[in-house]
């Protein structure tokens, strides 16, 4: 390893910077900057002074320092100090004037302490130094949404090691929060309002924007629709899901993505909004607001969770629109609801729910989310928002709790691309490849011609069961003319008293007809007694009057077809910004680095290639291009945009919550129950049962946990019900199982529970899914009761 030395010489700062860090590590030391000296008129760095980790003399004695944390509650933070030598080593490099290198002009290497092991000196505090190559690195990776902890192990992984890096993650969050301050010279809510705009002028007026703002001026609701989701609309837009849950963002506002489904069964966009609250006026403002984006054109229906405003809102916007309930957010309110009826009558197994409030209001709103009212309605075959909550899963790879309006915009614009390009390979997939036939009917190659790949595979199961269908006339029921005629679909091979009969009335004239199941009414595909029907009467191709367009090959072409890329940017060209300068140049390269690691021979050339051309570089003068977007904010939003705004919109309420927000996840109140402490029952005291209790020892413990279930003080976790379930956490689930077990254990058959039931809830894992059982078990009482 070389030793520094007087005049040394150097082409450049980051040259000297290396060759003086390299040194250090090698040596048994960490340096730092002590002091940079730049030239006023030219703000150009022409000295810096490098200086041993301990130079210096610590302020006071005590290496222990208390500094006054604000906003803890602990008030004060004991931090650590280095305990400095105050060691002489130094390294000053200079540019002079009218010369072309850099130079050592002082150079001390005398340490007056001990020097560090080479294999320890990773665990040695020392600065850390990111690069400008690192730098752009991260940047890049950021926007791409990896994380910063996956950003660290890419580095680590590059070079060798985490102690090879030289920085971490926190250096790496750090490069980021100073990008983002870079770009951002306004208000958060005013920078993202600015590349609205600007993405309204790139899409040629097509792209819409609004917001609202309160008192203050600050941003209270806003909607954008982008092109490519108007054009998804226009073709898919019967049905929406309508969902508010996320609010991982800086200010905690919901996030609502208008979702729907495509010609591929995939999840398309519609539009974004968000709000600052969940109140029935702001809701109105969006609803109306994205009807006015999308041509005043209303959804046949809306999929919502059972919220009160919402509802509200919708019935007076869309009053046109079947409002359809999300089943899983209903699912999710019985142990809610019902909790308490659990904890007050622990020994019974059927309760009296007839003049229930809550059960009540639930069966007001039957036709809203029981599918025997339900699948009268065309939904695509969706019962919940599902599809809006999974793109809530995508921008969690994307955002966290400290991520702004304008990052949030661009993260969305993201998942518009995403989804476009998974339906623009599913049109290649579609139209170039051939769909595999397992019946190789006439009425299968049919299907295949005219529905895109996914929807033919539901069409295909439909088809295959339809052949173990039998299929008769009807007798009982009067025909009406010669037209019409009433089929029964069965299965021949079930039991007779096990049978359910399918009822399908046909048109043989008009090939039209209709099946008791609805399931093309709801999905928008014949269903399995359909095509029985149709297989009977020979009919060798779908008719016309059981084919949704919007399931078929051109479905995204009813109304025109939009381009898939809103832009490309020429490599070649100068207006290109340093960012994207940066990604162009890295992937140049990567064919570069492949080749040349194949060979020792090759490696050695490339390395003195790029050290080479490097230096060249450096020696080349650089522009003032800036990365960062245009944020000027000269009248920055169009009067369409912001309602008449004539100033700035300034931020929402920062949520003052310090780190990463808590999920905002419902929680049902039995969640929150606290346990009961665990009593013996000998000693009668508390944290502690019979089969550890130090007075009594072992006379009285019970064996393989044969407790009464009906004892009042049993606890949870000490007994298995008929060796089959384990005892379970929450209360209301051990007083279910106790009367469960009781009932089983009586002689009375009247009070058991239905054998279907019984089956069910030995299918009970003790998981969430205690809904499958728990569920079913309300809902027979319910029908019973109806």
């Amino acid at each position: 390893m070389e030793v520094p030395y007087l005049n040394q010489r150097f082409d450049n700062l980051d040259e000297a910077d290396r060759f003086i860090r390299s040194y250090a590590l090698k040596n048994g030391f960490a340096v730092k900057i002590q002091q940079t000296k730049k030239r006023a008129k030219v703000d150009e760095i022409y000295a810096r002074m490098f200086v041993c980790r301990l130079a210096g003399e610590n302020q006071d004695k005590n290496v222990v320092d208390e500094e006054v944390c604000v906003g803890s509650s602990k008030g004060t933070r004991r931090r650590d100090k280095l305990p400095r030598s105050g060691c002489k080593v130094r390294m000053f490099v200079v540019k002079k004037k009218k010369k072309d290198y850099w130079e050592l002009t002082t150079v001390e290497l005398e340490h007056n302490h001990d020097l560090v092991s080479p294999s320890k000196m990773t665990l040695i505090q020392r600065e850390r130094h990111v690069t400008s190559a690192a730098r752009n690195l991260i940047n890049v990776l950021n926007v791409s949404g990896i994380r910063p902890s996956q950003t660290m192990s890419l580095f680590s992984n590059m070079q060798g090691g985490v102690s090879n890096v030289g920085f971490g993650s926190q250096n790496i969050r750090n490069v980021v929060r100073d990008e983002r301050k870079k770009k951002i010279q306004v208000s958060d809510a005013q920078a993202g309002l600015d590349l609205l705009s600007r993405l309204k002028e790139e899409g040629g007026g097509k792209f819409f924007v609004k917001t609202q703002v309160d008192g203050e001026n600050r941003l209270k609701n806003l909607v954008w629709v982008d092109p490519k989701c108007l054009m998804a609309y226009s073709n898919f837009g019967d049905v929406v899901a309508f969902d508010t849950t996320y609010r991982t963002n800086r200010y905690a506002m919901p996030f609502v993505p208008f979702t729907g489904v495509n010609h591929h069964y995939q999840s398309v966009l519609f539009g974004f909004a968000l709000m600052r609250d969940e109140v029935k006026s702001s809701f109105e403002w969006v609803l109306r607001t994205w009807l006015e984006a999308v041509g005043d054109k209303h959804p046949n229906a809306i999929i919502t969770d059972q919220d009160q405003a919402m509802a509200g809102a919708i019935a007076s916007i869309l009053p046109q629109t079947r409002h359809l309930l999300c089943s899983w957010h209903i699912s999710q309110k019985f142990p809610e609801k019902l909790n308490t009826l659990y904890i007050k009558h622990p020994g019974t197994f059927k309760y009296d729910l007839k003049d229930h409030s809550w059960l009540q209001g639930l069966y007001l709103l039957k036709e809203k989310w029981i599918s025997a009212y339900t699948k009268s309605t065309f939904s695509a075959g969706q019962t919940t928002t599902s599809r809006s909550e999974g793109m809530n899963a995508f921008f969690d790879s994307y955002v966290s709790s400290s991520t702004g309006l304008k990052q949030f915009v661009e993260n969305a614009q993201k998942a518009i691309e995403r989804q476009f390009m998974r339906e623009k390979e599913e049109d290649n997939d579609t139209k170039n490849k051939t769909r595999y036939l397992r019946l190789k009917t006439a009425l299968e190659q049919d299907g295949a011609s005219i529905y895109t790949k996914e929807m033919f595979r539901q069409f295909q199961v439909q088809l295959v069961e339809a052949s173990k269908y039998f299929v008769e006339k009807d007798k009982d029921q009067l025909t009406l003319g010669d037209e019409v005629t009433h089929y029964r679909c069965f299965r021949p091979l079930t039991e007779i008293d096990k049978r359910t009969m399918y009822e399908v009335k046909f048109n043989k004239v008009a090939l039209t007809g209709r099946c008791v199941c609805r399931m093309y009414e709801h999905l928008g595909i014949p269903c399995r007694h359909i095509i029985a029907v149709l297989n009977k009467k020979n009919v060798a191709q779908i008719p016309v009057t059981f084919i949704q367009r919007r399931w078929t090959r051109d479905a995204n072409r009813v109304d025109g077809m939009l381009p898939y890329a809103m832009g490309c940017d020429d490599p070649t060209s100068t207006e290109l910004t340093p960012s994207q300068r940066f990604n162009h140049m890295t992937l140049l390269t990567m064919s570069f680095c492949h080749s040349s690691m194949v060979s020792k021979e090759r490696y050695e050339y490339a390395v003195e290639v790029m050290n080479r051309e490097i230096a060249n570089l450096e020696k080349m003068a650089v522009d003032n291009v800036d990365a960062a977007p245009n944020t000027n904010t000269e009248n920055p939003i169009e009067e369409n945009i912001g309602d008449e705004l004539n100033e700035p919109v300034l931020d929402p309420i920062v949520s003052q919550t310090k780190g990463r927000k808590k999920p905002q996840r419902f929680k049902n109140p039995i969640e929150g129950l606290s346990k009961k402490k665990r009593k013996c029952k000998q000693c009668h005291e508390e944290g502690h049962d019979i089969r550890t209790c130090k007075k009594f020892g072992d006379q009285n413990k019970k064996e393989d946990f044969n407790l009464d279930p009906m004892e009042e003080e049993i606890e949870p976790r000490e007994w298995v019900a008929s060796g089959e379930m384990e005892a379970l956490d929450y209360q209301f689930r051990i007083a279910y199982v106790k009367g469960f077990v009781h009932n089983l254990q009586t002689d009375n058959l009247d009070d058991k529970p239905n054998p279907f039931l019984l089956a069910k809830f030995r299918l009970y894992d003790g998981s969430e899914s205690i809904l499958v059982s728990l569920e079913f078990i309300i809902f027979y009482e319910f029908v019973k009761i109806a």
